[in-house]
């Protein structure tokens, strides 16, 4: 019921929004043909490609936290997890924002992906409450501000005209983490429990911060401005 009134709400929200004409600059038409650049923005690939991994390593979460809790007898815990998970989203989200702008991608990142694989590793070790709990505030200051800022990542490395599709392009990539992420987890889960699997995903997320740096951070400047 709150879902469907939070529609209607924005439904009629949407009746007093002014949108303005597109305004068409290019020179030359472009042939109507099938191209995957019809769908892909190349400039955005590299960054997607990190948050496909990193979606990838958080699905883990999505699914399997009850079955861990479970396993725990912490299940009571478990109900507030993603309750704290975005409360510390909402509380760091303003900070990391504006850092953002006044120092650039790599002074949220970098720091993102420790807290991020230090929430998993706490998780791997979770034996009590508390310690969940302090699992899901790490993976929330780490990968809830990373998913923010790559997606601020993907809409800076385009023109003006091609921010929807790179952000089209960033959604499929993070889709296809978190999406396709439970069925690959699901065959390690056969040969190792939960704990093991979460501390396997930790350091999975610290390589991918030679990833992040091959194929972004070292051709950017870490300076650089403007990108929320």
């Amino acid at each position: 019921m709150l879902y469907l009134s939070i529609g209607i709400m924005s439904l009629l929200l949407s009746l007093f929004a002014k949108i303005p004409k597109p305004v068409h600059t290019a020179t030359v038409k472009e042939k109507e043909s099938f191209s995957i650049k019809n769908f892909i923005e190349p400039k955005a690939l590299p960054i997607s490609m990190v948050m496909l991994v990193l979606g990838f390593c958080y699905s883990s979460v999505l699914t399997y936290i009850n079955f861990y809790a479970i396993e725990l007898d912490l299940v009571a815990t478990a109900s507030f997890f993603f309750i704290t998970y975005s409360l510390a989203i909402l509380i760091s989200r303003p900070f990391s924002g504006r850092l953002l702008d006044k120092k650039g991608a790599n002074y949220i990142m970098y720091p993102a992906f420790i807290l991020f694989a230090a929430g998993l590793f706490v998780l791997s070790g979770a034996h009590s409450g508390f310690v969940l709990l302090l699992a899901s505030i790490l993976i929330g200051f780490g990968y809830g501000n990373m998913q923010s800022c790559c997606q601020a990542i993907s809409i800076k490395s385009v023109p003006t005209e091609k921010i929807g599709l790179s952000t089209a392009t960033f959604s499929i990539f993070q889709d296809v983490g978190i999406g396709f992420g439970p069925y690959l987890l699901g065959l390690f889960i056969t040969v190792m429990s939960y704990s093991h699997l979460y501390a396997l995903l930790a350091v999975i997320v610290l390589c991918t911060i030679v990833l992040y740096y091959l194929i972004y951070a070292r051709h950017q400047n870490i300076h650089d401005k403007g990108i929320a």
